[in-house]
């Protein structure tokens, strides 16, 4: 079940807001431009960027060394192996497959893994099971088997870009049932929507979200909001969070969202 919700945090008006709050789970994207985490953050959670880099560069554009020093350099709690998506926008401009992306996935996590010894890192790497279709993920993760990738603390990729609630739901279960109980699973960028569920509710230890503040933004556009940007962004922020604390009062009985200590 949910036990840590990460703020993804991706510009400097976000990152103030982050440090308003003191809140202390946050999440990083290595592909953007204000990447720097805020102060408040204890468990620091630093994403590769796998989609804008994806996306713009069909791989990667900046090292592995680089991400490596970047989350050495941060202090991170956990970092995400690098991967390839697999949202069909990629797919389109770049003339790959879902399963091309898969195996790209495994080989880059394997690189990744062999570099570290050459890193002082504290923090733990964390695998991205990739795919589109469900029985794509139940590739990546027959991949992940094969190569020895399969870690106590994962990830799910590709939800984020999804309209469809219910295939979220679907991967997300599925996922879940073809792992041992004992690992814990973070889904990236799920929505509210789906957490509304209370079995994806139990199914994920942790999820992010950067919903909040294209709300704000979207709020602001529309003049819906007499507020500053930051002020906009704070108090959506709230709100968001008073949501995903009451999904955890409601299945949990907790009031909070708690300091949990690492895996």
């Amino acid at each position: 079940m949910v036990k840590i919700f990460y703020l993804s945090i991706a510009s400097g008006t976000q990152k103030r807001t982050a440090e308003a709050l003191g809140y202390p789970y946050i999440l990083v994207n290595f592909m953007t431009k204000s990447n720097n985490p805020p102060s408040c953050s204890k468990i620091l959670f630093v994403d590769s960027g796998g989609f804008p880099s994806s996306f713009i560069h069909n791989g990667y554009n900046k090292s592995d060394s680089e991400y490596l020093h970047f989350v050495k350099k941060t202090k991170a709690t956990y970092f995400a192996l690098r991967d390839y998506p697999c949202e069909p926008q990629i797919l389109q401009k770049y003339n790959v497959t879902v399963r091309d992306q898969i195996l790209r996935t495994v080989e880059h996590h394997i690189k990744l893994l062999d570099l570290l010894s050459n890193y002082d890192l504290s923090a733990k790497p964390i695998p991205v099971i990739q795919g589109w279709e469900i029985e794509e993920y139940l590739f990546c993760l027959d991949e992940f088997r094969e190569h020895g990738l399969i870690s106590e603390y994962m990830a799910i990729g590709s939800l984020c870009r999804r309209n469809a609630t219910t295939q979220i739901r679907k991967i997300i279960l599925t996922v879940r049932d073809e792992l041992k109980d004992s690992i814990k699973l973070h889904g990236f960028g799920v929505k509210l929507s789906a957490l509304k569920n209370k079995a994806v509710w139990d199914a994920l230890y942790s999820v992010d979200s950067a919903a909040w503040d294209f709300d704000a933004r979207w709020h602001r556009y529309r003049k819906k909001v007499n507020a500053s940007a930051f002020e906009a962004s704070l108090m959506l922020a709230k709100n968001y969070i008073n949501k995903i604390e009451n999904l955890k009062r409601k299945y949990e009985g907790q009031k909070t969202l708690e300091v949990v200590s690492h895996v």
